[in-house]
C-alpha cells in the first residue's frame, strides 16, 4: 500500500506537487505562529504574576504610612484606607487562584510556591490585624499607647515585606526558568523547520529540476541531429508526458529523414534520363510530372522564362509560372487526363496560355504536349512557342479601334496594373503629355496628391468587381498646374476572361469644379481665419461621434472662448482684432493632432473636436499646451496685445448624446472657468447644469425684482482726508430677495449686465440716489455729491439718455452737480460717436465724472487727456498695500500728482487703517472712502453717521452691512 501511494505522488501534476509543497509551507508555518504565541503567553503570564506581587509589596507600605497618618490625626480619610485593605486580600486571592488584580490577568501559582505564599497570608493577618486595632483605638488610648502601637505596626509592616520579596523572589526564578525553557523550544523549532525545508529542497530538486535537466541536455543531442538517442522518465506527470512526446517526435523525424534522403535518390535518377534531350532545340522543351513539378526543362525554356535551367527544375512549378485563371481553368489537367489515373495512351493537346516572365511581365504561349508514363507515374512531355509578340499586335488592333471611336475626349488605355499602353491626341491636348513620355509610365504619373490612398483603394475595388468606375478626380499637368477631370473608366476582357487593358475617357471640368469649390468653402469655412464654420463643425462633430461609437471610444470638446479680446479690439481696433484672431487661429492648429479639428464659432469663440481620447490625461496635455500658447504675447503692427483663454471640456458619449448637449456642456464648463478667474479649464459636471439652472431662476427673479422694485439703496460716506468732513457719499444697490434675503451685488449684477437688466437697474438707481441728493443737500449743503456707479454695458446702451436724467435732476430742484456719473475705462475705450455725446452731455449739464477702478485698465493716461474727467478713484489694490509694499505707495503719490498736475481730484478706495489715512493725506489725496469710515448703510444709518460724525463709525463698520 505504501509503495502504491508514492508512485501515486510521483505521477502528480507538477502543478499539485508545487502546490503540496507550498501547503506544507503554510501549515508549518501556522505551526510555528501557533507555538510562539503558546510561548508568548506562558511567558507574558509569568510577567504579570510578578507585576501583581510588586504591587502588593507596594500596596503594604501604602498601608503603613495611610496608618500612621490616621493614628496621628494627620488624615481621616478611613475609606481609602479600607479600600486599600480590600485590594491587597483581592490580589493574594488573584495570586492563590487566578483572576484579575490591577488590570494584569493572573493564572494560580503552581504548588512550588505555596510555602511563599502560606507565608506572605499569616504575615498579612498579623499586618491586618495591627492596622483594624490602631483604627479602632484611635482617639481612645494616650499618646504612649499610640507609640507602642506604631512600633508594633512597623515590626509587622517588615515582616509582611521580608515575606512578600521572598515571593518576588521565587516568582524571578520562575520567570527565568521560563525564559530558558521558551529559548530551548525555539532552537528546536529552529532546528524542525530547517530539516523540513532541506527536505522540500530534495524533493523538488528531484521530482522537477534534474529531471528537467536530463531534457535540456537531450534536446541538444536531438539539435545535433542524433535521432536514435531516448530517454526514460518514468513519472507520469508533464515532465513525463513531454518525454514521450520528444521521443515519439525523434522517432518521427528520423524516418522522415530516411524517406526524404530515398526519394532524392529516385529524382537524381529520373532527371539524369533525359540530360542529352533537345539541348539545342529552338522551341522550349519540358517535361512535367503528377504533381506539375518541372522534371526537365531545357535552356530555351529557361531562356525564355528568365531562368537557369536547374533553377526552374530544382524550384519552379508549374502554378509558380503560369496565370491563375489560366491554371484553374484546367487546361493543365486536361492535358494529363480528366481524371488524372495513369494512362497507356500517347494522347495530345494543343493550346494558348499565359505565364509570368521571372521580372513579373506576362508571356503568351503555345503549348504542344502529350501525355505519357513515367517510372509508372502519369507525365507531360512537350514544347513551348513564345507568342507574345504576336498577341500584342492582335490587341494593338483592338486597342485602335476603341481610341479612334472616341476621339471627342481625351482616352488613354491601360493594362491591368495601370501602366499606360496607347492614347489620343486629346489626352496631350489636356494633359501636355506626348505619348513617348506616358507609354510605359504608370498612369499615378498624373496623380496630384489631392486623393488619398483610401480613394485610389475604392476606385480599384470596383474596377476589380464590375469593371468600371467614374467620378471626379484631380490630377497634374505636364507644366505643374492641377486640373479637375470628369473620368470614366471601362475594362476589356480577353476571351478566357481574364483582363486585357483599362480604357479611361475623360474631359477638364475645372471650371465647374473651382466654382463649386468655392461655393462650398463659403458656406463651410470661416472667411477670417479659414479655420472650419459653424456649419461644418457641427457636421464634423456628427460624423466624429458616429465613428467613435463604430470604433467605441471617446472624444474631447473643447470650448475656447478669449479673456479680455475685447479691451484688445477696443483699444486698438478691429483690425488689429481680426489679426489677433487669425494668429490664434494658427496657434491653436499647431496645439492638436493631424486628426484633431479647430474652428470658429464666431466672434472670439473656437472649439476643439479631439477625437480617439483614450483618457484624460491626453485632453488636459491638449489643454496645457493651449493656454500657454493663446498666452503667448501678440505683435500686432506696433503693437503688442496679450490675452488668454478659458476653456470648456466636455467628452462624448460620457457627458452627452447629441450634438446641442455636447456645445451646451462645453460652454457651461467654458463660463464656469471663466468665473474661477479664466485662464485655466474647467471639465463639465453635471452641477454646472444645475448652476446655470440656478442662474436662469435668478434672472427670473431679478426680472420680477425690476418690476417690484425690491432693491434698495446703500450709501458709504466719501470724506476729505484733510478735515474728515463727509462730502459725498457713494450710492450702491441691495436686493432685498423675497426668498434668499439680502443679495450682494457680485452675485446679480454681472447677471443684470449679460440680460440687458442692468439698463432699468441703473435707470432706477440713478432716480434714486437723485432723490436722496435733493433731500440731503437741503440741509447738509449745495455741495454735497452723491456718486453713481454707470456699468459699460448701460453706459453704451441706447436706452440711456442724457436728456432725460438730466431733466430728472432738474425736476427735483437741482443743477447737474448734485450727482457724480462713474465710468470704468471700458467706456472710454469705446470711441464712437455715441459715447462721446453722453460725456459732452454730461459735461455741458455741469455732472461731474469719476474714473473708477483706476490704475488697472489700458492707457489710462491718453484717456484723461482726450476726455473731460472731474475725478479719478485709485482702486483699492494700490491702497490695501501701501502700508507695506513701497511700490505701491509710490504708485499713489505718482498718480495723485499726476491727476493734480492735470486738474483733476483723487478719491482713495479701500482705506481700512489709520497708517493708510495719514500716508494718503500727507501724499496730498483729496478724498477717501473705506471701512476705516465706514461700510455701506442703508439710508437712515447714513443721516445718523452724519449726526454723529465720524466718531460712529467704527460702530457702524462692524454692525452693518
Amino acid at each position: 500500500m505504501p509503495t502504491r501511494l508514492w508512485r501515486a505522488a510521483l505521477d502528480m501534476g507538477l502543478r499539485k506537487k508545487v502546490a503540496i509543497v507550498f501547503i506544507g509551507m503554510l501549515t508549518l508555518a501556522a505551526l510555528n505562529l501557533g507555538l510562539l504565541h503558546r510561548m508568548l503567553q506562558e511567558f507574558n503570564g509569568v510577567a504579570a504574576t510578578a507585576t501583581v506581587a510588586g504591587k502588593m509589596r507596594m500596596l503594604g507600605q501604602k498601608l503603613a504610612y495611610e496608618t500612621l497618618s490616621v493614628s496621628s490625626g494627620l488624615s481621616d480619610d478611613y475609606e481609602a484606607l479600607e479600600h486599600d485593605l480590600i485590594d491587597f486580600e483581592a490580589a493574594y486571592l488573584v495570586l492563590r487562584s487566578g483572576g484579575t488584580a490591577f488590570n494584569e490577568v493572573v493564572h494560580p501559582l503552581a504548588a512550588d510556591h505555596d510555602v511563599a505564599l502560606g507565608a506572605v497570608w499569616l504575615a498579612w493577618r498579623q499586618y491586618r490585624n495591627q492596622i483594624r486595632s490602631i483604627l479602632t483605638s484611635v482617639g481612645q488610648v494616650s499618646p504612649s499607647v499610640v507609640v507602642e502601637q506604631q512600633k508594633t505596626l512597623a515590626t509587622a509592616s517588615a515582616a509582611l515585606l521580608e515575606q512578600t520579596d521572598h515571593l518576588i523572589q521565587d516568582l524571578l526564578g520562575a520567570t527565568q526558568a521560563t525564559q530558558q525553557d521558551m529559548l530551548g523550544r525555539m532552537y528546536t523549532l529552529l532546528v524542525v523547520n530547517s530539516l523540513i525545508l532541506i527536505a522540500a529542497y530534495l524533493a523538488m530538486s528531484a521530482q522537477i529540476v534534474t529531471p528537467l535537466q536530463r531534457l535540456a541536455r537531450y534536446c541538444r543531442e536531438l539539435a545535433k541531429g542524433r535521432y536514435g538517442q531516448r530517454i526514460q522518465h518514468k513519472p507520469q506527470d508533464e515532465i513525463g508526458q513531454l518525454t514521450r512526446a520528444l521521443n515519439e517526435s525523434s522517432a518521427q523525424i528520423g524516418e522522415l529523414m530516411s524517406a526524404i534522403e530515398h526519394e532524392r535518390k529516385e529524382l537524381y535518377r529520373t532527371s539524369a534520363m533525359f540530360r542529352g534531350l533537345a539541348r539545342n532545340a529552338v522551341t522550349g522543351v519540358f517535361v512535367v510530372d503528377g504533381d506539375m513539378r518541372f522534371r526537365y526543362v531545357n535552356s530555351k525554356l529557361a531562356q525564355m522564362f528568365g531562368y537557369q535551367p536547374d533553377e526552374m527544375a530544382s524550384n519552379l512549378t508549374v502554378p509558380d509560372l503560369l496565370v491563375e485563371a489560366d491554371l484553374n481553368g484546367g487546361r493543365w489537367q486536361r492535358s494529363t487526363g480528366e481524371d488524372g489515373q495513369r494512362s497507356n495512351g500517347s494522347a495530345t493537346s494543343h493550346y494558348e496560355t499565359r505565364a509570368r516572365h521571372r521580372d513579373g511581365s506576362f508571356l503568351d504561349l503555345e503549348i504542344f504536349a502529350s501525355r505519357m508514363v513515367l517510372d509508372g507515374a502519369p507525365a507531360i512531355i512537350g514544347i513551348a512557342l513564345n507568342v507574345t509578340e504576336r498577341k500584342k499586335a492582335e490587341a494593338s488592333i483592338r486597342r485602335a479601334a476603341l481610341v479612334y471611336a472616341n476621339t471627342s475626349e481625351a482616352v488613354v488605355v491601360t493594362d491591368p496594373n495601370g501602366i499606360v499602353v496607347d492614347i489620343n491626341p486629346a489626352f496631350t491636348a489636356i494633359t501636355g503629355y506626348a505619348a513617348q513620355e506616358v507609354i510605359g509610365q504608370p498612369i499615378s504619373l498624373l496623380s496630384s496628391g489631392r486623393q488619398d490612398a483610401a480613394f485610389y483603394q475604392a476606385m480599384w475595388r470596383s474596377l476589380l468587381e464590375t469593371g468600371k468606375w467614374s467620378g471626379d478626380i484631380w490630377n497634374r499637368r505636364k507644366d505643374g498646374t492641377e486640373y479637375a477631370e470628369r473620368l470614366t473608366i471601362d475594362t476589356s476582357y480577353n476571351e478566357d476572361g481574364t483582363v486585357n487593358c483599362r480604357i479611361g475617357v475623360f474631359s477638364d471640368v475645372t471650371a465647374e469644379r473651382l466654382k463649386e469649390e468655392t461655393v462650398w468653402h463659403q458656406a463651410n469655412f470661416d472667411h477670417l481665419t479659414a479655420l472650419p464654420n459653424r456649419q461644418m463643425f457641427h457636421d464634423e462633430l456628427q460624423r466624429a461621434m458616429e465613428q467613435a461609437d463604430k470604433a467605441d471610444h471617446s472624444l474631447a470638446l473643447i470650448y475656447l472662448d478669449l479673456d479680455l479680446f475685447k479691451e484688445v479690439n477696443d483699444s486698438l481696433g478691429h483690425d488689429m482684432g481680426d489679426e489677433l484672431l487669425k494668429q490664434v487661429a494658427k496657434r491653436l492648429q499647431q496645439a492638436i493632432r493631424g486628426d484633431d479639428l479647430v474652428a470658429r464659432l464666431g466672434g472670439d469663440e473656437f472649439v476643439l473636436i479631439l477625437n480617439h481620447v483614450k483618457d484624460l490625461k491626453h485632453v488636459e496635455e491638449v489643454c496645457h499646451r493651449v493656454l500657454k500658447a493663446v498666452a503667448e504675447p501678440y505683435m500686432l503692427r506696433h503693437n503688442v496685445a496679450t490675452v488668454s483663454a478659458s476653456l470648456g471640456v466636455t467628452q462624448y458619449p460620457h457627458d452627452g448624446s447629441n450634438v446641442v448637449e455636447l456645445l451646451q456642456n462645453a460652454d457651461l464648463a467654458m463660463y464656469s472657468a471663466k468665473d474661477a478667474g479664466r485662464n485655466q479649464y474647467r471639465h463639465f459636471s453635471p452641477l454646472m447644469q444645475q448652476e446655470a439652472q440656478e442662474r436662469r431662476e435668478l434672472l427670473r427673479h431679478l426680472m420680477r425684482a425690476v418690476e417690484h422694485e425690491e432693491f434698495e439703496l446703500y450709501f458709504q460716506p466719501i470724506v476729505e482726508l484733510s478735515t474728515r468732513k463727509i462730502s459725498k457719499a457713494e450710492a450702491l444697490i441691495r436686493w432685498h430677495h423675497p426668498e434668499r434675503g439680502l443679495v450682494s451685488p457680485a452675485d446679480f449684477i454681472p447677471l443684470a449686465e449679460d440680460s440687458g437688466l442692468i439698463v432699468p437697474i441703473g435707470d432706477w438707481v440713478f432716480r434714486q440716489a437723485a432723490v436722496q441728493a435733493a433731500k440731503w443737500r437741503r440741509y447738509l449743503g449745495r455741495d454735497f455729491q452723491i456718486s453713481v456707479n454707470v456699468s459699460p454695458e448701460q453706459f453704451m446702451s441706447e436706452e440711456l439718455e442724457p436728456a432725460s436724467w438730466l431733466a430728472y435732476v432738474n425736476s427735483l430742484g437741482m443743477s447737474g452737480a448734485a450727482v457724480v456719473v462713474e465710468i470704468t475705462e471700458r467706456v472710454l475705450m469705446k470711441v464712437e460717436d455715441d459715447v462721446k455725446r453722453k460725456l459732452l452731455s454730461f459735461r455741458d449739464a455741469g455732472v461731474q465724472v469719476a474714473l473708477d477702478d483706476f490704475g488697472t485698465g489700458y492707457s489710462s493716461l491718453a484717456y484723461l487727456k482726450r476726455f473731460d474727467i472731474d475725478f479719478i478713484k485709485i482702486d483699492q489694490l494700490f491702497v490695501r498695500n501701501i502700508t507695506t509694499d513701497a511700490d505701491d505707495l509710490a504708485l499713489c503719490q505718482a498718480m495723485i500728482a499726476m491727476a493734480h498736475r492735470l486738474g483733476l481730484k483723487v478719491v482713495a478706495e479701500g482705506v481700512s487703517d489709520e497708517t493708510q489715512h495719514a500716508l494718503l493725506a500727507q501724499a496730498g489725496c483729496d478724498y477717501a472712502q473705506g471701512f476705516l469710515y465706514s461700510r455701506p448703510v442703508p439710508v437712515a444709518a447714513f443721516e445718523q453717521l452724519m449726526e454723529q460724525g465720524l466718531s460712529a463709525a467704527s460702530q457702524h463698520s462692524v454692525t452693518l452691512n
